[in-house]
């Protein structure tokens, strides 16, 4: 079992002997399907990987306990009362099963039919003022959760989890910032807690003491109003005997505590294990599972070997890798495509219809893998020019495929643009994935040349049957007078201590937010001097909200909107405000951030004649790793 001993090893809960102590998380995959209220080969396909990674548990998601539930053509919520929805559920459980891993299901009343009601009046839902639910409502609603948990069981999953955490409509009822009803769901712990233990007791009244019941909860709502640890240390002495794994959650659904739930790069590693390990020292006989951005074997093993949980829930982790279990088993942490905690996974399933992973490009299209890998005998030589994430997974790919691969970097270090994150501590997890890749070229018979230039003459020499060009892109330079004065933002990271203690930086993009922040966090006094009339317009949605509490809350750290800067001389920078008036800045360095360019022109002076070509990642379209990674996928699968 290599170095994950306790990570590895069995736990038997109720009637089930898990394998390991490896759950993986359910997770939102809308854009999956198209608002069918069947599960869909995509959905089935996406879990069963999942299963075939090796973890103990697989907690699938998407179905609805209403059974008047109606398709709203877009989220993955499936209604089980239905023929359809029965079927797919079998062949899921199967799945899921067929791989080895325990299946489980959660259940959601996300979309019952009127969203106005709310656990009190006056919470403002969709633009309304909700209404208070009425007792009927509440017991209507416990018993569903019962049958749609014996409809899930019938169908041959072994456990449910049900979700009350994050200020969700049904965890509102725990939490006193939320609840101010005066009848027998209010005031009290004990009453609060009442609909959530009507609804357990409902389950397993329907579904009998084997059918294990996973509950997710907020340990802690974050919030100074909300949900204290000592209250849920109280509240699961009123779970015992009820409820057969604890997930022990935090914060809530909101732009200010989102990415607490779901935490972002700009907080430490596992920061949510403390909530895990809380409930374990209250002394509660329920096993305990730690949640909350576990995405590496290391972690793992340390939570589970130092007692602060029983269990850990993965959910972006198996994204970015869904064999992390596999590899746990065969002693090669090295070999795990590390999660960069994007939240694109998230996003895209979501807010943007469709399901993408920035380190794994088979996200979303998992299914169809046979239209998109084609058939290949290897042997050919490939000339990969560029060692930045683009050409360092397609050198890999190729090489898996059986090619000779010969890696061409005109520096003496692989890494491109992705080396930055050395240095920016908040993208610590980039910086593993760029050596992650580091590290798989290396394992590969790959022919790496450092401190080589691509010529069209170094080029034909090779003889080659196909060239992909990965050449990246440069910092764009806009034609401000003063501008060869500025630090261009790549060449910030590494030498920050050569810039001045007061910083503009010109250019508001993500880029420029990340370096603003960056700098800030070194203590230097930083202005991010924007043209748009947002920050970070670029920024995908819920990496925004984890952006916005840094550009926010930090006192040295200032944001202008709507200006466009004019003129940058020595100590200061001058810029047009949104009423067309001159505004001065102070500035001892001025670091430029307005864009990049692709190195287009570079990539065409190397195609050979008659000689196959392929133009990758930004060389391509200035884009992000994700796009990289999915065009390194998408030639070398064709190859």
């Amino acid at each position: 079992m290599g170095n994950y001993n306790h990570l590895l090893s069995p736990k038997k809960v109720g009637n089930i002997l898990f394998k390991n102590r490896i759950i993986t998380a359910p997770t939102g995959i809308h854009a999956l399907q198209h608002g069918e209220l069947s599960f869909q080969e995509p959905v089935i396909t996406h879990f069963g990987n999942r299963a075939r990674g090796g973890p103990a548990v697989v907690t699938c998601t998407g179905v609805q306990i209403n059974p008047d539930m109606k398709s709203d053509g877009n989220h993955l919520h499936i209604n089980p009362y239905t023929t359809e929805g029965l079927r797919s559920l079998y062949e899921l459980a199967a799945r899921v099963h067929h791989f080895g891993a325990v299946a489980s299901m959660q259940l959601s009343d996300q979309y019952f039919y009127d969203q106005y009601y709310a656990v009190s009046p006056g919470l403002k839902k969709m633009g309304r003022d909700s209404v208070e639910m009425p007792r009927e409502l509440i017991e209507k609603k416990a018993n569903w959760f019962g049958e749609a948990a014996a409809i899930v069981k019938k169908a041959g999953f072994d456990m449910c989890m049900i979700h009350f955490g994050h200020a969700s409509d049904n965890a509102a009822f725990l939490s006193s910032r939320f609840n101010k009803r005066t009848d027998e769901f209010g005031g009290s712990l004990e009453n609060r807690a009442r609909y959530l233990t009507m609804t357990l007791d409902s389950i397993r009244e329907k579904c009998g003491k084997n059918f294990l019941i996973e509950l997710r909860f907020s340990v802690s709502e974050v919030d100074p109003e909300g949900i204290t640890v000592e209250e849920s240390a109280e509240l699961v002495k009123l779970l015992e005997g009820r409820v057969d794994l604890l997930h022990c959650s935090c914060g809530m659904n909101n732009a200010r505590y989102f990415t607490t739930t779901h935490p972002s790069g700009f907080l430490p590693d596992t920061p949510n294990v403390q909530y895990a390990e809380a409930m374990k020292k209250s002394g509660t006989s329920i096993p305990i599972v730690a949640i909350g951005a576990i995405q590496n074997l290391d972690q793992a093993e340390e939570i589970i070997a130092s007692g602060k949980a029983d269990f850990v829930s993965i959910a972006r982790g198996v994204i970015a890798d869904p064999d992390l279990a596999k590899k746990a088993y065969a002693g090669k942490p090295e070999d795990v495509r590390p999660c960069i905690k994007c939240f694109k996974c998230h996003d895209g399933a979501c807010y943007y219809d469709h399901f993408v992973c920035s380190v794994n490009p088979t996200i979303g299209i998992e299914d169809k893998l046979d239209k998109y890998i084609l058939p290949t005998e290897g042997g050919k030589k490939i000339c990969v020019v560029g060692g930045g994430p683009a050409g360092m997974q397609a050198a890999i790919y190729l090489a898996d495929r059986g090619h000779q691969v010969v890696l061409f970097e005109s520096k003496d270090h692989l890494g491109g643009q992705l080396n930055f994150a050395d240095y920016a501590e908040f993208k610590r997890d980039l910086g593993r994935f760029k050596q992650y890749l580091i590290t798989q070229v290396g394992k590969r018979d790959i022919d790496v040349r450092l401190n080589k230039t691509a010529t069209p003459e170094v080029l034909a020499a090779e003889k080659p049957d196909h060239v992909i060009l990965a050449l990246g892109a440069d910092p764009l330079v806009i034609p401000i007078p003063g501008v060869e004065t500025t630090v261009k933002a790549p060449d910030v990271f590494g030498k920050e201590d050569k810039l001045g203690q007061k910083i503009v930086i010109i250019g508001g993009g993500q880029v420029g937010a990340e370096t603003g922040i960056h700098l800030a966090w070194l203590g230097k006094d930083v202005t991010i001097l924007e043209m748009q009339s947002k920050i970070a317009p670029d920024a995908w949605f819920t990496y925004h909200w984890a952006m916005d509490i840094e550009l926010n809350e930090r006192e040295n750290l200032h944001t202008i909107v709507n200006g466009c800067c004019s003129k940058i001389e020595a100590g200061k920078v001058t810029y047009i405000d949104a009423d067309g008036a001159e505004q001065i800045l102070e500035a001892d360095s001025v670091v430029l951030c307005v864009g990049f360019k692709s190195k287009t022109a570079d990539a065409e002076s190397l195609i050979l004649p008659g000689v196959p070509f392929t133009l990758i990642g930004d060389c391509k379209a200035v884009g992000t790793v994700q796009q990289a990674v999915r065009s390194a996928f998408d030639v070398a699968m064709t190859l």
